[in-house]
């Protein structure tokens, strides 16, 4: 049996002068329940492991809006190296505040605090990122401070993906359009 070589394959730029670097993400995001998309129909980019150009909906599924307001939504979102034993792999976190205190929040609250998700950004440099298809986004931390100016005692919630071997995943622009959008997206 052989071992995988993990090998470079292109010179590593430092700086981009055309395409220089930008920070941050758009404040509307997509937030999706894992058991509703079917995973078997994701397919990648030719000739890419990292770049998702087909990604289909269980029949009646769709994803939920998360917007974030300020100058820096979705602050806190990560990814770093986990170094294992044998091989290395990507903990992706996202984490986002709900701002709004009601009956309505205190239900989603539950299910954000037990159940598994994928969650897609606009990042401001033009790429379209996903966390959580490899898998699962899971609740590690919800956190309400009553005086806290950040998030104004709103609820601070973190979701974490272990494991991820690829970790840094991204959609086409035409996925990131079709999942996006506020109606239901068919089954193949």
């Amino acid at each position: 049996m052989a071992l995988c070589e993990y090998l470079i394959i292109n010179n590593i730029q430092g700086y981009d002068c055309e395409n220089p670097p930008v920070k941050g993400a758009d404040s509307v995001g997509k937030l999706f329940n894992r058991a509703d998309i079917d995973l078997s129909s994701i397919t990648y980019l030719t000739g890419s492991n990292w770049v998702i150009n087909s990604l289909a909906w269980k029949s009646g599924k769709k994803g939920y809006d998360i917007a974030q307001s300020g100058k820096t939504p979705f602050t806190g979102t990560q990814q770093e190296m986990a170094e294992g034993v044998y091989a290395n792999t990507i903990t992706n976190t996202f984490q986002f505040v709900i701002l709004k205190q009601d009956e309505d929040v205190a239900e989603q609250l539950f299910a954000i605090a037990n159940g598994e998700f994928v969650a897609a950004v606009a990042n401001k440099n033009g790429t379209y990122q996903i966390f959580g298809i490899e898998t699962g986004l899971h609740t590690t931390a919800i956190l309400r401070e009553l005086y806290n100016d950040d998030t104004l005692a709103g609820w601070l919630v973190t979701m974490t993906e272990e494991g991820s071997a690829k970790g840094n995943v991204f959609l086409t622009r035409a996925v990131y359009n079709s999942i996006t959008e506020d109606h239901e997206t068919p089954a193949p």
